[in-house]
Parts: C-alpha cells; sequence; structure tokens
C-alpha cells in the first residue's frame, strides 16, 4: 500500500464532518471508482465510505472485548466518528495514552488496506462491510438531512415515553421493570432520536423475554442506560440494533451489546449529561448549523441556532449563551453590525464572541470586540481548541471605541 494513501485516508478522518474540505479532497482521486463522480454528492458518499468502512472492522459478536481488535475499533470510532478527546477515550477504554495512539495506528493500518484493497479491485477479506440494507441506507438518508436538535432531558421521562409508546403492543405476560437512581443528571440529547433507538431495542427484548430490566448510572460525563432481557439473542435482529446504534451515535453516544452468563445479552448506551457550555451558532447557512452541530455533539457543548442578525439578537438577550460564533455574510445585518450591537449592548456585551468567516479580517474582527477568529472552512479542532481557550479566558476584548463625531 502506498503511504501517501494512508497519509491521506487519515486527513479525510480528521475532517470527517467538513463537507468543504472533504469536496476536493486529494482522497477522492485515489478511490473514484467507489465514489461517484457527482460533484454535489462526493463529500457525502466519502465520509459514508469512511464511516462505513470503520464498521466493517468491528469485531465479530462473541469475541472478547478486551481483545485488541476491539480496542482499534473503538479507538477509531471514537476519535473520528464520535469526535471524543484523546483523553476521554483514555478513561473510556481503561489504557494509556500510549497504548491508544498504538491502538489507533494499527487501526488506521487496517482500515487503510480494507480501503486500498477496495481500489485495486482486490479479493474484499472477512472483515468488508457487508451491502447496507436498504432501510438503513434510508435512515442514513434521512438523517443526513436531521435538523439534530438536543436539549437536556429526563432519562425518566424518554423511557416513560418509550413504553407508552410500546404499551399497545405489550402483552399481558411480558413484563418491564424500570429501576433509576434519584441523582441521575439530565442527559443532552434529541428526544426523538433517543426515543426511537429506546423504542427498537426495549421492542426486541419484550419480543425475546417475558422480563425486561432497564435501569441507569451516571458515568463520569455520560449516563449509560442498561436494557437487560432473559434468555434474549440480540443477534437475531441485527438491522434493529444497527439502526438504534445509528440514531443513538448522530447525537454523540454510544451503544455496546455485553454477554451475560447462560448465553444471554444485554444492551448498553451510553448518552452524554447535560452540557453546562452553552454557544450560539450564527449563520444563515443551515449546512453550517449541521456541521457545528456535529463538531460540539460530543464535546458537551449545548448548541443554539439562530438564522438572522435579527434573531440572533432576540435571542442572546433572551438566553444569554456562554459563547457565540458569529458568520459575517449574512442577509439583511451582517455579521459586524450584529458584533457591533452585541459589544454596544449591556445584556450581551460580555459573552465572547468568535468570528467565522470566508473574509481574510482577525484583526477586524478584534478591534470590533470579538474574542478570535477563524477562517472558513473551520477546523473541528482548531474551532474546539478556540472554544476553550475563549471561554476560559478571564477577561473579555475591548471593542476600540467608535470616533466621536464634534457638531459645529
Amino acid at each position: 500500500m502506498d503511504p501517501t494513501f494512508r497519509k491521506q485516508v487519515k486527513d479525510a478522518l480528521e475532517h470527517l464532518y467538513d463537507t468543504a474540505y472533504l469536496q476536493v479532497h486529494p482522497l477522492l482521486s485515489q478511490i473514484t471508482d467507489i465514489i461517484p463522480a457527482d460533484q454535489t454528492t462526493r463529500a457525502q458518499k466519502l465520509r459514508g465510505l469512511l464511516k462505513d468502512t470503520i464498521e466493517a472492522l468491528r469485531p465479530q459478536q462473541g469475541s472478547p472485548s478486551t481483545s485488541p481488535e476491539w480496542r482499534s475499533y473503538l479507538a477509531l470510532r471514537y476519535r473520528y466518528v464520535q469526535g471524543m478527546s484523546m483523553w476521554q477515550i483514555e478513561n473510556e477504554l481503561g489504557i494509556s495514552l500510549r497504548q491508544l495512539q498504538r491502538e489507533l495506528h494499527e487501526g488506521l493500518d487496517a482500515l487503510s488496506q480494507v480501503l486500498w484493497d477496495m481500489r485495486i479491485g482486490g479479493t474484499p477479506d472477512s472483515t468488508q462491510a457487508q451491502p447496507t440494507p436498504s432501510e438503513l441506507q434510508e435512515l442514513q438518508n434521512e438523517l443526513s438531512q436531521w435538523q439534530l436538535t438536543r436539549k437536556p432531558c429526563a432519562v425518566k421521562a424518554l423511557i416513560e415515553d418509550t413504553l407508552w409508546m410500546l404499551k399497545p403492543t405489550l402483552g399481558q405476560a411480558t413484563s418491564v421493570q424500570v429501576t433509576l437512581p434519584d441523582d441521575l443528571p439530565p442527559v443532552l440529547v434529541d428526544s426523538t432520536l433517543t426515543c426511537q433507538a429506546l423504542l427498537k431495542l426495549t421492542r426486541l427484548l419484550t419480543q425475546q423475554s417475558d422480563s425486561v430490566l432497564i435501569t441507569a448510572n451516571r458515568r463520569h460525563r455520560h449516563v449509560e442506560i442498561i436494557l437487560q432481557g432473559r434468555q434474549s439473542d440480540i443477534q437475531a435482529s441485527v438491522l434493529d440494533v444497527q439502526m438504534a446504534d445509528l440514531l443513538i451515535s448522530q447525537q454523540g453516544g454510544t451503544l455496546a451489546i455485553q454477554e451475560l452468563p447462560e448465553g444471554a445479552k444485554q444492551v448498553v448506551l451510553n448518552l452524554p449529561c447535560s452540557a453546562q457550555t452553552r454557544v450560539m451558532v450564527i449563520d444563515d447557512n443551515q449546512a453550517i448549523h449541521r456541521l457545528f452541530e456535529r463538531y460540539l455533539a460530543t464535546q458537551h457543548y449545548d448548541v443554539i441556532h439562530a438564522y438572522s442578525g435579527q434573531e440572533a439578537l432576540q435571542l442572546a438577550a433572551e438566553t444569554h449563551p456562554d459563547l457565540i460564533t458569529l458568520d459575517v455574510m449574512m442577509p439583511h445585518i451582517d455579521g459586524w453590525q450584529i458584533l457591533r450591537d452585541l459589544t454596544q449592548d449591556e445584556n450581551t456585551r460580555d459573552i465572547p464572541v468568535v468570528v467565522c468567516s470566508v473574509l481574510r479580517e482577525p484583526d477586524l474582527a478584534l478591534s470590533l470586540g470579538a474574542r478570535a477568529y477563524l477562517k472558513k472552512p473551520v477546523d473541528r479542532l482548531e474551532l474546539l481548541a478556540t472554544l476553550a481557550r475563549v471561554r476560559g479566558s478571564a477577561a473579555p476584548a475591548q471593542a476600540t471605541p467608535p470616533p466621536k463625531i464634534e457638531e459645529r
């Protein structure tokens, strides 16, 4: 395999949710036989191919969860698909940074080799992804257009809504027991997607067992929801599990199937706790809102969306977010006017603003009161680092006061 090919795969993974970057990525020229030439779908197809190939590396059910294959697969998925930091992955997998770097290196080698074999038309090995079922592909297409709305939700309410939807189909002999701790924090999720995932998984367990237990625990910055049925065989409906996994991973969560004594299995969902830091994204481009939501989904940010200047000023005064990202090229009221109004209003002047624009005007942005400037297309890691730095800075930047106009 050409070493340049592996470097291109790694670079594409690091910009997995940057549509503008992927649209012209050099990796596309290497795999033209796999990716359609249609310019409007190239970025989406490349992203889908990389995510599907990572899933193709998932070890078969029954493999020990501590095996190197599982660690490499989870390291790739957590790092690139979920967007987790190295520190978070270390804690999640219980390994050192050095070992994590080794697992990522080996995972990238395996991923690149699968793509290389597909590129040259080689015979796919047993780890290569099988054709995606039409229902799963339809769900993927739907989610690519879905306006993700993550809000703090009580786990108890999510489970109650799920059981209410299931009630008409549950037999009288089926028992669902819910045991939740009183101090369980809310989770930051899209309630529609989460309930649909819980519905599929709970229904699957009730079809296979007359007794289902649902419990939950807090795990650092995540809430762990456990669904367990007696004598249940989750493998009986792989498609339902895959669809639930897709719904959960879309919003920064994870799904795992764990072995139990006597051959039974349980499903474990990890959902992010409700965020403490709220970011308002001001941009008239809906694609940017979806992109930033994905960038921030796993980093415990609560995203507030504003699509116009007037809406942004009103929401900023009402919700007083912790941070604001601001586009300059906006209709009716441009970003410079919005920045001026934000810094001159005593209710919003202390909110740090990060200007994100295709216009290369960092000095102007800072002189008008912005705390930082990012050039579009915005890199995910650069955005996260900038928000963390701006959030942690002590004193707000001072805008240059407007010149005085002397009356004659």
